[in-house]
């Protein structure tokens, strides 16, 4: 018979919101020179959308969207690929071999749906994923370029499935680590060998990995059930269990209010003493403090729901106060002017709209804007 964890009771919803809040880097800007740290400690940025992914690191730390840039394409701090939930990510270069060895062929089964979808078989897709590792190097390749290189001799359906813009065939080899993307090249996009790419690269125990992803997960998103993880991470068969199983000695079951949760022990002293910092903060669309569980009951009620996750998977902007949402947002720059406005959920107090202010005013100053202006609905 299995045995139970430990157990904590007594905390409540907003210790836990406080402490993730904190872990988040939401709490208080972390200063510019740990761009690259947040964006590792926060498990990266979702990147579907660049400019909502700048914003995301931007929110957390102080810089602005070049210094996102520049650690993405010049110093290589940063890397874009497909990785969690199979969505494109901003990641820390140094995670990038821990997240490939957990997301390699000991975890992830190939769905015969989905080789179905794609019309190939399992041999030719693992024979396509070693070839597209041969053919990159350091040097960015344009897709077309790509497809000239490992679609030559091979059958029209693969040629096409490597056409497509949602990545179908190569996420895959993105996921192994063969494949990151480079600068795009006017308007094309451009993809490296990660292990010539970045500054170094090492391999990494897939059975050490997965848990190492767990634990650094509940560093941020705890306390969290491993169903909250295998969301997050990708709802692939067995994930979960491997990840809890390896952390078992490790974790406690907390008690936040009816909700059975678990959490590193080690974390348990500071949810406790976790108390709101900054109350107000305005996140970006997609961003990951919205993205780490399987359900946001605990973050705003449901009849709220289709305003936040919309339809064909679109995250909304939300304003957040005191750890929960209390409405959306949405920007424009025009003239170098920042315009925000507001939807709340309801009537929000004078305090929070001077703080939404000054939040704007933050924003402002990362998208390079002279001001910002904001209005409430």
């Amino acid at each position: 018979m299995k045995a139970a964890l430990p157990e904590v009771a007594g905390l409540s919803w907003p210790q836990v919101h406080a402490f993730r809040l904190e872990r988040h880097h939401l709490s208080r800007r972390a200063p510019g020179k740990d761009l690259a740290r947040v964006v590792g400690e926060i498990g990266g940025a979702q990147a579907q959308l660049m400019s909502a992914a700048e914003l995301q690191i931007a929110v957390r730390v102080d810089c602005n969207v070049e210094d996102v840039r520049q650690a993405l394409w010049t110093d290589r701090t940063l890397v874009k690929t497909w990785l969690m939930r199979g969505t494109l990510h901003l990641a820390r270069a140094d995670d990038l071999p821990l997240y490939t060895s957990a997301m390699g062929k000991r975890w992830i089964r190939v769905r015969p749906s989905w080789l179905n979808f794609w019309q190939v078989t399992e041999p030719e897709l693992w024979k396509l994923v070693d070839d597209i590792g041969a053919a990159l190097d350091g040097t960015p390749t344009t897709r077309e370029e790509l497809i000239a290189l490992v679609g030559k001799g091979r059958p029209a359906r693969i040629r096409e499935a490597l056409k497509s813009g949602w990545g179908g065939m190569l996420k895959p080899s993105a996921r192994y680590g063969r494949l990151c993307f480079g600068p795009s090249r006017g308007q094309s996009v451009t993809f490296v060998s990660p292990q010539r790419w970045l500054r170094s690269w090492r391999e990494v125990d897939p059975e050490l990995a997965i848990v190492e992803v767990a634990r650094r997960y509940l560093r941020s998103y705890g306390p969290a059930t491993k169903t909250d993880f295998a969301r997050w991470w990708g709802a692939w068969p067995g994930v979960g269990n491997a990840a809890w199983a390896g952390l078992k000695d490790e974790l406690v079951t907390i008690s936040v209010e009816g909700a059975r949760l678990d959490a590193l022990a080690a974390d348990v002293g500071e949810i406790r003493r976790a108390r709101i910092g900054e109350s107000v903060q305005l996140l970006p669309l997609f961003d990951p403090y919205l993205l780490g569980h399987a359900t946001r009951d605990h973050l705003f009620a449901r009849v709220h729901a289709s305003k936040v996750s919309r339809t064909a998977g679109w995250i909304s902007a939300v304003v957040l106060v005191e750890g929960s949402v209390a409405g959306t947002w949405t920007h424009t720059v025009t003239s170098k002017i920042l315009r925000v406005a507001v939807t709340p959920f309801s009537p929000l107090q004078p305090r929070v709209k001077s703080a939404i202010r000054e939040r704007a005013a933050e924003m402002s100053r990362a998208l390079g804007a002279t001001r910002a202006e904001v209005t409430v609905d």
